[in-house]
């Protein structure tokens, strides 16, 4: 089974944003916290006059719309992706914006002097970097001293274990979301702490509750973690989780996400 870090697997997943697009419907259909996790993120953001930002990872920068221009005098935002497909589809969308730029970068060699940007933000996307120590040097090095990078993850609970237990009901022999996220909630302040002076965390409150089954298996088939599996387990999933819409009227599903606020001092 690929695994979330492999380079070669990340780059086929995020090719174009259709698996991205899958993932973000589900979570705004069916989201029981109804203020939505990015306008929860850009509450958090602090920018000035003049900052120059950095996304890292950003797929299809759906976060940006209606929101570069809201952006500080003077600020420049440089949207970034692995993907050649992502950066592609950001600059199509928001090519119109003076203050904008989109460039393909690897987190673990960023392409800028030391101490130039003021704000630099990777969102759900650490877990999928080989070599975190590399990442978080450069993150550090690019930043400017006081400097904030931000950085949302999710926990090694919530869905991922729900989906588990609903795999083993299925095939008692499946490792399905067995595997912890190498970047969590649990482990990121630690891992961050190294290199940055001051790192809090705040965690979004939030859960599932679908009522249509197959955008739950949808969406489990766009992720990089149900690439081996069979037919007949999906179709054993499907069961399942039907059961349990009928039986509760929905399929509640418990989530762990947060975002990772880190200084350079």
């Amino acid at each position: 089974m690929p695994a979330i870090n492999d380079i070669e697997s990340v780059k086929d997943q995020y090719k174009d944003d259709s698996n991205l697009s899958i993932r973000a419907k589900l979570h705004a259909k069916y989201s029981t916290n109804k203020q939505g996790f990015v306008p929860w993120l850009f509450e958090k953001y602090e920018f000035s006059k003049g900052y120059r930002i950095l996304e890292l990872g950003c797929g299809n920068g759906l976060q940006w719309e209606n929101r570069i221009e809201q952006l500080p005098e003077g600020c420049i935002l440089i949207l970034s992706d692995l993907s050649e497909g992502m950066v592609k589809i950001v600059w199509e969308k928001y090519s119109n914006h003076k203050n904008f730029l989109a460039q393909q970068i690897d987190i673990q060699n960023i392409p800028f002097p030391d101490n130039c940007f003021d704000v630099v933000i990777a969102n759900h996307m650490l877990y999928h970097v080989p070599d975190m120590q590399k990442a978080f040097s450069e993150v550090k090095r690019v930043l400017k001293i006081g400097g904030k990078f931000y950085s949302s993850s999710n926990g090694n609970g919530g869905m991922r274990t729900f989906l588990h237990d609903a795999f083993k009901q299925v095939n008692p022999e499946s490792n399905a979301f067995t595997k912890e996220f190498s970047f969590s909630l649990q482990n990121g302040k630690e891992m961050l702490s190294r290199y940055f002076g001051n790192v809090e965390r705040y965690d979004f409150v939030d859960s599932f509750s679908i009522t249509e089954t197959k955008d739950l298996i949808d969406w489990m088939k766009s992720t990089i973690t149900m690439a081996s599996y069979s037919e007949d387990d999906i179709y054993g999933l499907y069961d399942y989780f039907e059961d349990i819409r009928k039986r509760e009227g929905a399929i509640n599903i418990p989530k762990e996400t947060g975002l990772f606020i880190s200084t350079k001092l």
